[in-house]
């Protein structure tokens, strides 16, 4: 019997996991995850590198490495995915707000108030490198930019440097990024020998982002962008001010299910949030972000839950049931002479 409710339990476990297998093995595939993707620039990366694959695949066939039937198929495939991805780059660009918007909306937020001297910008100790004078600041306005991923939250960290001398000036500042964020990418108005990461940060690889850049006179817009993980829909980004805000906006898009939260964060509109009282140095703010599009975690608690009950039910029925009479010797004195 006991050799039974064995065999039984292998074979109950083998179906449960192969019920639970197509749950688990795909997770953040490429075709799941480029469904989110809203950024139009990586969508043309995305097409580029479909038609050079194309390129090379019928390269390969010419060259009498592929054979007909299978560069057919791999032609078929790529065709398709190219026109997966150029539907989604045009839904991406008629869409409102969208990403373009975002950046008109900061755009009005940020640069207008900076055209005019002193409305903006304030004195910055870590500017004006060797110049003698502090000519280079940091902008007293800044904004964060939030889109979801599949399980992760990508956002876009946008202030601006001003020069307001006649001649360019150095600045050299940390960066206020998120902690615990697992990509963090210098964008707009940087290049990559203007970051510097040092010891005991907030960079991708735990350290501190900061940049050294030398700035041209007038008003200069900066971004970072990073990524950070969620989970079962919800992600907590925490940010360390290390230089003062007058002025903070996360902005969202309105076409999301995405919502923020934070202590003195106030919701001005529909996809804006903005921070009251600004952040002084060495000050944290949280935002707790709901409505990031979800993958399968939370299938797989479900699905190992139910393989758990139902593992936990079939054992005890079987231990239950099994036959309680055990055979009783024969002797003489049974059986009688």
């Amino acid at each position: 019997m006991t050799s039974i409710v064995i065999v039984s339990g292998v074979f109950a476990l083998a179906g449960i996991i192969s019920v639970i297998l197509p749950f688990v093995r795909g997770r953040g595939g490429f075709l799941a995850a480029a469904g989110t993707i809203d950024d139009p620039a990586r969508l043309e990366a995305m097409k580029n590198a479909i038609v050079s694959r194309i390129v090379k695949e019928e390269s390969a066939h010419a060259n009498g490495d592929l054979s007909q039937t299978e560069w057919s198929r791999r032609q078929a495939y790529l065709r398709h995915r190219y026109i997966d991805v150029a539907r989604r780059l045009d839904f991406v660009r008629r869409s409102l707000p969208g990403i373009g918007t975002l950046k008109s909306l900061l755009l009005g937020f940020l640069v207008p108030a900076a055209l005019v001297p002193g409305a903006m910008m304030v004195p910055s100790p870590l500017a004006g490198e060797g110049t003698g004078l502090a000519a280079t600041t940091i902008g007293d306005r800044h904004a964060i930019m939030l889109r979801g991923g599949v399980d992760q939250v990508w956002g876009h960290y946008v202030f601006t440097l001003q020069n307001d001398g006649k001649v360019a000036a150095g600045i050299a500042t940390p960066v206020m990024l998120p902690a615990g964020a697992i990509d963090v990418r210098p964008q707009e108005g940087l290049d990559p020998e203007d970051v510097v990461v040092g010891p005991g940060g907030q960079g991708s690889d735990g350290g501190q982002v900061s940049i050294r850049k030398t700035v041209e006179p007038g008003v200069h817009l900066v971004s970072f962008g990073f990524v950070v993980p969620a989970r079962t829909g919800h992600a907590s980004i925490a940010f360390d001010a290390p230089y003062k805000i007058g002025e903070l906006q996360v902005l969202t898009q309105r076409a999301s299910a995405m919502s923020v939260s934070g202590e003195r964060l106030v919701a001005r509109r529909p996809g804006i949030w903005a921070l009251e009282g600004g952040m002084e140095p060495g000050q944290r703010l949280v935002l707790e972000v709901d409505g990031v599009p979800e993958g399968r975690q939370r299938l797989w608690v479900m699905g190992f839950s139910v393989a758990a009950l139902l593992t936990g039910l079939g054992g005890g029925l079987a231990w239950w049931s099994r036959p309680k009479r055990k055979e009783e010797s024969l002797d003489e004195e049974t059986l009688g002479t």
